[in-house]
């Protein structure tokens, strides 16, 4: 393995982001189905988008989350200010989430989808004054309006973060509180405790004081239960079947170092690539060979290294990028690292277009035999620091 890896990122571990914040969501009244409205055709997938950035909301338009719309903009003064956290707590709240919908077609992002896409939004920031821990606009039996808007308070912790958006956006899908304490659907949200979307029958309650209700989706709820009871899991999987498998294979392209760049020691060569893919931000495995040695291997979030004095020679280096779902992906970079006091070699000139091609290859140090780049990897230091985005 390389020398030593430092995470640069500042974090007091002693700190409650959350200390202070409602733990609670409130009763919320059923959607008016009187003009009408289609049921969600059973196991239809969804989207589910996570907006960590704010926005102004929209009235007139209903809760249409393509255009910010909310029936509830007044609540906070048509304005949500976005999430305060940083960059890890985004990508931890995130995969949190992903977790708990594991079982079902329900794919989360943080990305807005394309306007000509239906989706779920829950918008995850700073939602002023307010006493509660998330607000959705009303219980959506059978989900007959499709797409919501619902609300989050900035949750810093994953755990606390990705079950309140989740019981927000399934109140928009058509599920109510119940008393089980380990469900989504409860309407206290306590630190640290692991709530999730059980496969029991629980009751269903009508208030925070855990009072018991008949329900008033119950054209759902008695498919696996009896009146006033409710099974989220099955209630789940029944709206978005099981997960969709991801067979979207990431892009990446090295943009650091060029390709063919030379460097003098002592010297630090930033190793950056872009990564696309429909899930991303998302946790990757990174592989890095050069020629055909590997000799970095680890999970990141980004291709995002720093490599300081490594030894002199030419390098060709090879990227393997595996998202999580084991699509793999890669591409090559070859740069040369030059004796400290070397003259770097003149910029090539732009082939002029009315002379005839030429081919030939560049010069450089001998490349070090397998043997002496293992004796020298401890040598080679490679820092990981996050990129501002």
């Amino acid at each position: 393995m390389l020398g030593p890896i430092v995470l640069l990122l500042a974090m007091d571990p002693a700190a409650d982001p959350d200390l202070g914040r409602p733990l609670d969501t409130p009763a919320i009244p059923a959607a008016d189905l009187s003009s009408g409205g289609t049921p969600r055709a059973a196991g239809t997938p969804e989207i589910l988008y996570i907006n960590f950035d704010g926005g102004v909301l929209q009235t007139g338009c209903g809760n249409d989350p393509h255009y910010d719309c909310s029936t509830l903009a007044g609540l906070f003064d048509g304005y949500v200010g976005p999430f305060e956290g940083n960059l890890n707590q985004r990508i931890a709240i995130l995969q949190a989430t992903r977790k708990d919908v594991k079982d079902f077609g329900v794919r989360v992002v943080v990305d807005r989808p394309p306007e000509d896409v239906d989706y779920t939004m829950v918008m995850y920031g700073d939602l002023g004054p307010q006493s509660f821990a998330g607000i959705a606009p009303y219980i959506d039996c059978e989900d007959r309006r499709g797409g919501d808007t619902s609300f989050t308070q900035g949750f810093g912790g994953s755990n606390t973060g990705s079950t309140v958006i989740l019981q927000e956006a399934a109140h928009t899908w058509g599920l109510e509180h119940v008393d089980a304490e380990f469900d989504i659907l409860n309407p206290f949200k306590a630190a640290g405790l692991n709530q999730f979307f059980n496969d029991e029958c629980f009751r269903i309650v009508a208030n925070t004081d855990l009072e018991p209700t008949p329900g008033v989706c119950n054209q759902v709820h008695t498919q696996f239960c009896e009146t006033g009871y409710q099974n989220s899991w099955r209630e789940m999987y029944l709206m978005f079947g099981p997960a969709v498998p991801d067979t979207t294979t990431p892009t990446l392209e090295i943009t650091s170092p060029a390709d063919g760049s030379s460097f003098v020691l002592p010297t630090t060569i930033a190793l950056l690539g872009d990564i696309e893919d429909d899930l991303d931000p998302q946790f990757y495995g990174l592989q890095i060979y050069d020629g055909d040695q590997l000799i970095f291997d680890d999970t990141r979030v980004a291709l995002d290294l720093l490599l300081i004095n490594p030894p002199e020679g030419d390098y060709d280096l090879r990227v393997v990028l595996t998202d999580e779902a084991g699509n793999a992906t890669e591409d090559t970079v070859s740069f040369t690292v030059l004796p400290e006091g070397s003259e770097l070699p003149p910029e090539p000139e732009e082939d002029d277009p009315s002379e005839p091609a030429q081919t030939g290859c560049r010069s450089g140090g001998a490349p070090p035999s397998p043997t002496s780049l293992l004796l020298l990897l401890p040598l080679l230091g490679l820092r990981l620091r996050r990129r501002a985005r």
